[in-house]
């Protein structure tokens, strides 16, 4: 019999099913008194027997359920050790923020800035001091119309700008240089001069406009001489010679913004 249940303690061991040693173990041992002193011997040697495998296939029990409680390896990596405890990494989270400097390309003019009337310059004269000492070169003229206001813009070459002198001026007017007549149209009229700069040769554009918008009917080249540029703003409205100036970079412009008075006079 003891035969018989050393092998179900074993093949219990071996399939990891807690074992009955304990209760079998009793009952052998409850049945000591009736046996002859050799049988008590040789029970009593089978029950230390039984003990030791009882004892040891508790120890592996006990074994099996601490290393199932561990945590496992990570699916990820490679196969943990036993005992070993798995750490994961955390993901890097986006940065926040800006991402990157000032986008260079064509410039865009702003539009949505309010109307300059509030801080207009209605004076018959203002004078914009030059960055540089260096003849400036002109690389574009523009004219557009805003809410409010209507824009001349004059764009250099480098990061130097000229001098600007804005002045309210009567008609006629004649070229540098040549003396020509210019016709220029409209009611008033803004002289804009920028010294120490030149349209030739990096300007290539028109050198009259006639765009018509609710106070600048005309933009007119009136010479480009000895460094001296000179442009005539015509206006529609006679009583309404106010304008605002600005500068803006990338690329170097000097901004001119002429008030609109309103709705076109009938």
């Amino acid at each position: 019999m003891n035969d018989n249940l050393e092998e179900r303690l074993r093949d219990e061991l071996r399939r990891g099913a807690l074992p009955a040693a304990p209760d079998a173990l009793h009952d052998r041992l409850s049945r000591l008194p009736a046996e002859s002193h050799g049988s008590r011997f040789g029970g009593l040697l089978g029950g230390l027997r039984l003990a030791a495998l009882a004892s040891a296939a508790a120890v592996a029990i006990a074994f099996v359920l601490v290393v199932r409680s561990l945590p496992g390896p990570s699916a990820a990596g490679p196969s943990a050790s036993l005992g070993s405890v798995a750490t994961t990494r955390p993901s890097a989270l986006p940065t926040l923020g800006p991402t990157s400097g000032p986008t260079s390309g064509p410039s865009v003019e702003p539009s949505s800035r309010p109307s300059p009337s509030i801080a207009a310059n209605c004076t018959p004269s203002f004078v914009l001091p030059a960055t540089t000492s260096s003849v400036t070169p002109i690389t574009d003229v523009r004219v557009g119309a805003h809410p409010g206001y209507d824009r001349i813009v004059f764009e250099f070459a480098g990061s130097g700008r000229p001098q600007l002198t804005v002045e309210q001026k009567l008609g006629p007017f004649v070229a540098d240089a040549s003396g020509q007549t210019i016709k220029v149209a409209g009611n008033a009229f803004l002289s804009l001069k920028l010294f120490d700069a030149s349209g030739y040769p990096t300007y290539t554009g028109p050198g009259a406009f006639s765009p018509g918008y609710p106070n600048l009917v005309a933009l007119v080249n009136a010479g480009d001489y000895e460094g001296y540029v000179t442009w005539i703003a015509g206006l529609r409205d006679i009583n309404s010679i106010c304008y605002s100036v600005s500068t803006l970079t990338g690329p170097t412009r000097i901004v001119i913004d002429i008030v609109d008075p309103g709705p076109n006079p009938s």
